[in-house]
């Protein structure tokens, strides 16, 4: 990091000022690890330091100390006293546990050494606390949740802190929704980068979902809830058939329905079927009648042909699907003619009309006999 970078510089200045002659010019500070590389206020991590001899003669060492400041407290010193003898050209690692309280800002923990029979170096480490957490927010979920309907929900992530997160995942939690995946692994997410992340989320009552994003900052835990309430109620975008100019009349054994099936909604309904159901019984030749998919403002006619006794109404059924499967049921009462079942249709002249003909032939005949006789 940039910032880092010129910090550490003003911190190599500082010690600069500090070494004195002899044996303390001889050490330099090489490398300082921080881990996290920004604290969040109460984080515990670790501090790394690198020193070398950079002399042509090996340098006593007495002591090694880090000393924390105000807002940042040393929880754990290796015993570095005595350290011993560090040889021309060699290097020497040392490591301290720091955890920071809840101011943020940037402090100087002072890492220093001692030299046998004197002098010292002191180097400031210029470290950082920060607040500002992960982003996260649901960019794409549903108006209004459908009980039994699958929706999509997306959880988008980013990181504007100047270090990288790591392990980062988000995990639903709840009772009243069946949320596919149980939770995704985003991994780690660089200083400036996003992420997205999409559940699928089909409600089974009311109630709320929670998705609790979770990371690590170095050793460190932290995680936002994000919650969503549940209230199943009708969506704005979806299949709405509708059945209109239904005709009843009458067949061998039974009854046809006839009429349209027309879609007033916003999204397809696909694998549209008509029939019937008690107290009706769907016969041949329509028992189902299959419309297939049916586009927003797109209709089909359709007939089924079913019995039914002593009934004066039966319900005609509509079953659709949606984009994602879920099947639906739609219930239309159609009134048909009370009493027993109609006789069969024949074909040709019917019995009754050759009555008719019969009749009106002997009226004719007999209407000419009497003009005669009249005569």
């Amino acid at each position: 990091m940039r910032g880092r970078s010129v910090l550490l510089a003003i911190a190599f200045m500082l010690v600069f000022g500090i070494v004195g002659s002899g044996a303390a010019s001889q050490i330099w500070v090489m490398d300082v690890t921080l881990d996290p590389e920004v604290f969040f206020p109460y984080d515990t991590g670790t501090v790394t330091v690198v020193i070398k001899n950079t002399g042509a003669s090996p340098v006593e060492l007495s002591r090694i100390n880090l000393a924390g400041t105000t807002n940042i407290d040393v929880i754990e010193t290796p015993h570095y006293r005595g350290v011993g003898t560090l040889g021309a050209g060699d290097s020497l690692t040392t490591s301290f546990t720091i955890q920071a309280r809840n101011n943020e800002g940037i402090y100087y923990p002072r890492f220093s050494v001692n030299f046998v029979p004197s002098g010292s170096i002191i180097f400031p480490i210029p470290l950082k606390v920060d607040k500002t957490s992960i982003e996260a927010g649901i960019t794409t979920r549903p108006d209004i949740f459908m009980e039994g309907k699958k929706d999509t929900v997306t959880i988008s992530v980013g990181n504007p802190r100047e270090n990288t997160l790591s392990g980062v995942t988000i995990t639903p939690q709840t009772g009243i929704a069946d949320v596919v995946p149980t939770n995704i692994f985003i991994g780690s997410l660089e200083s400036g980068e996003s992420k997205d992340a999409e559940f699928s989320v089909t409600p089974t009552g009311e109630g709320e979902i929670t998705f609790n994003v979770e990371y690590r900052n170095g050793q460190n835990r932290h995680a936002i809830p994000l919650t969503i309430p549940i209230v199943p109620g009708t969506a704005k975008r979806v299949a709405e058939p509708i059945v209109s100019n239904v005709v009843v009349s009458s067949i061998a054994g039974g009854y046809r329905i006839t009429g349209d099936v027309s879609n007033a909604g916003l999204e397809t309904a696909r694998s549209v079927v008509m029939t019937t159901k008690e107290p009706a019984e769907p016969i041949d030749p329509f028992r189902v009648y299959v419309v297939g998919a049916l586009d927003a403002d797109d209709f089909s006619s359709f007939e089924v042909t079913f019995t039914a006794k002593d009934a004066e109404t039966v319900p005609l059924v509509t079953r659709y699907r949606d984009d994602d499967g879920n099947l639906y049921e739609e219930i239309t009462q159609v009134a048909i003619r009370s009493g027993p079942m109609p006789t069969a249709e024949q074909d040709g002249i019917s019995p009754m009309v050759i009555g008719i003909i019969g009749l009106s032939v002997v009226i004719v005949a007999g209407a000419l006999l009497y003009s005669r006789k009249k005569r």
